[in-house]
């Protein structure tokens, strides 16, 4: 599988996730039990994460499940809420993973370590990377301090996203997801005319709901699904909107549905909405 045609079950980030890109010698197995592990259950102290709201750590080599091993790296290195990269011991396997998600990923969503006196390849040169070193007790709670602040940086930019998002939705915008908000998906029909629509929200709304969803999908708020059908003299084509990952979003921070609401639409949300 390619990644570039890769298309991930999971909708959206597993936010319990920190993805480890390591090497699996036996040698290298103490920076995840001694350093990574017991940084990851620091953060969680210090985030106040508790229960379900964990980050778990995870290896594909851990992993029992049959499914293919590439395509499931694929889908959690492209999922994941951090992905930990392990320079130490410059893997090939592990820069390739890396290269990925320097590719598709932010980079305040990555974590690069490696031990001390590492001396980084030309392309590695200018990344920004943290030294651990002996004994590994001493390293867990600044590298658990550096988790924490990827988790912190990324809940501040993803409500940046959502604030700016909710500063464009206009007055018609705000009615349509009033309206509309608590269904996961709606259609405009418009084959029993305008008057029929107006008969259930009102007279004039039509014409004004339609220029609403024209800029709530303008905005990434709302997503178009079509399908079509063949019939005697032609094709038939249905339609229906569907609210994005970033239209849910709004929609949570206006209490129109709840996180529980939000990820079982991100689950049915097409990949290329995502």
């Amino acid at each position: 599988m390619y990644p570039y045609n890769f298309r991930t079950n999971q909708k959206g980030i597993n936010f319990r996730e920190v993805f480890v890109a390591m090497p699996f010698a036996d040698k290298y197995e103490i920076i995840y039990s001694s350093l990574i592990v017991p940084a990851i259950a620091k953060a969680n102290e210090k985030l106040g994460f508790k229960g379900d709201q964990s980050l778990l750590p995870y290896r594909a080599k851990d992993d029992i499940h049959t499914r293919s091993g590439w395509i499931n790296i694929l889908e959690h290195l492209l999922t994941s809420q951090i992905v930990f990269g392990v320079l130490t011991g410059s893997n090939a396997n592990v820069f390739y993973e890396l290269g990925i998600a320097h590719a598709t990923q932010p980079i305040t969503r990555q974590i690069l370590i490696a031990e001390s006196g590492y001396e980084a390849k030309f392309d590695l040169k200018d990344l920004i990377y943290y030294e651990y070193h002996e004994p590994l007790s001493e390293c867990i709670d600044s590298l658990s301090e550096k988790i924490k602040d990827a988790i912190e940086w990324y809940k501040l930019s993803q409500e940046k996203k959502v604030h700016q998002a909710r500063m464009l939705i206009g007055p018609y915008d705000f009615e349509v997801l009033m309206q509309h908000g608590r269904e996961r998906c709606f259609a405009i029909h418009t084959t029993k005319g305008k008057e029929e629509y107006e008969k259930k929200y009102g007279e004039g709304s039509f014409k004004k709901h339609i220029s609403a969803i024209t800029n709530l999908c303008h905005h990434g708020i709302l997503g178009l699904d079509s399908s079509t059908q063949a019939i005697e003299n032609g094709v038939n084509v249905s339609f229906s909107y569907h609210w994005t990952n970033l239209g849910n979003c709004i929609l949570e921070t206006m209490k129109l549905i709840d996180m529980d609401e939000v990820k079982k639409r991100r689950a049915g949300i097409p990949w290329y909405f995502e």
